[in-house]
């Protein structure tokens, strides 16, 4: 197990420097809200009646967090799409929105390519590669990333891109004031947690302590379900651990009851429920019982809220950032390299012996 309040055992496990990844996310925020303000959008995409998503693994957290973000705000229908080929939906009326950090997610780029022939309304995010090509052959909005490290630890610049073009479609209002307080609050719980502040007075470091050897069951409701799917899905990547994620209130009506066996799951999972001041009351009063049911099982419990929130743009950065904090330093503590996804580059090295175009 590495010492991570040493920053020497950090860098020896981690030499491909994920942390500095990790650390720039307040900057990757900044960044991307500021060169949004100097991207048009044609007018034709206002007039769109609904919103398609495409996105997988990393690449795909950002539009479910968007969409989740401003659900209870948006009149028209936001779907997010993880798979190849498209909606039997899509038509002229529709705005595709394709994210692939990288540029050559073959799944994003299968959904890409068929969204042409039904839409002119297309936008691309991506560092370059494949679909950067396609965006200019098909003359879409493009917005190139300037990053080069793991895809899946540019949330900075994909989230923020998704809700500033839901803002210049008129769909949410975040101000510059807005946004610019949230940077404030978010440099103010990095400076807390990161690697340089020992683990006595660092929550993500004391609570990736807690999770060691457990299986992190994440929990959450509206936006903060895409929260706890962002989380699980940081400690599968980053810890190399088993994590799974359930969504309040639906899994009240069975997930729940699934706590119960076997006996010794208790000694196996971590509850984990991510709250936040702007949930639904009814939600708050569910959260509220399920602590208790979760006290009275004698499971091991966490419950995390961000303080302060004054919104929930605010809110939700700062909570993003905790996990991925989080999520690092257990990967310290198992001892493995944050960085690298050995199974996930093997499952796309044999994909690549037969192209999609050949299956």
């Amino acid at each position: 197990m590495a010492n991570i309040d040493s920053i020497e055992a950090i860098k020896k496990l981690d030499p491909e420097g994920f942390l500095p990844c990790i650390q720039e996310f307040p900057d990757q925020c900044e960044r991307a809200w500021s060169d949004w303000k100097n991207i048009a959008l044609p007018a034709r995409f206002v007039q769109a009646k609904n919103i398609l998503i495409c996105g997988m693994g990393g690449s795909g957290i950002p539009g479910s967090l968007a969409m989740n973000f401003v659900q209870n705000d948006v009149t028209i229908p936001i779907t997010m799409w993880r798979d190849y080929g498209i909606p039997g939906w899509i038509n002229k009326d529709t705005l595709v929105i394709a994210v692939s950090v990288s540029g050559n997610t073959e799944e994003t780029l299968d959904c890409f390519k068929k969204s042409t022939d039904k839409t002119d309304k297309l936008i691309t995010l991506s560092i370059g590669g494949d679909l950067e090509i396609l965006s200019r052959k098909y003359k879409t909005t493009h917005y190139k990333i300037n990053y080069t490290g793991q895809p899946r630890a540019a949330l900075g610049f994909t989230l923020t891109s998704i809700l500033a073009i839901f803002a210049k479609l008129k769909l949410i209002e975040i101000s510059d004031d807005d946004f610019q307080e949230a940077l404030v609050l978010l440099r103010a719980l990095q400076k807390k947690i990161d690697a340089n502040v020992f683990t006595s007075s660092n929550i993500a470091k004391i609570l990736a302590r807690k999770l060691e050897g457990k299986i992190p069951i994440l929990m959450g409701a509206g936006v903060m379900s895409q929260v706890a799917r962002h989380w699980a899905l940081s400690f599968n990547e980053n810890s190399k651990t088993a994590a799974y994620f359930q969504e309040i209130p639906e899994m009240n009506h069975n997930a729940l009851v699934g706590l119960e066996m076997p006996k010794l799951l208790g000694q196996k999972i971590m509850p984990i429920i991510l709250q936040s001041r702007f949930d639904h009351p009814r939600t708050k009063i569910r959260e509220s019982v399920m602590i208790q049911i979760f006290q009275k099982r004698r499971l091991p419990l966490e419950t995390i809220l961000i303080d302060p929130a004054p919104s929930p743009l605010a809110e939700l950065l700062q909570i993003l950032l905790l996990g991925a904090y989080v999520s690092f330093y257990l990967g310290m503590i198992n001892d493995l390299n944050p960085y690298t996804i050995e199974m996930v580059d093997y499952l796309k090295e044999k994909l690549a012996e037969k192209p999609i175009d050949e299956s």
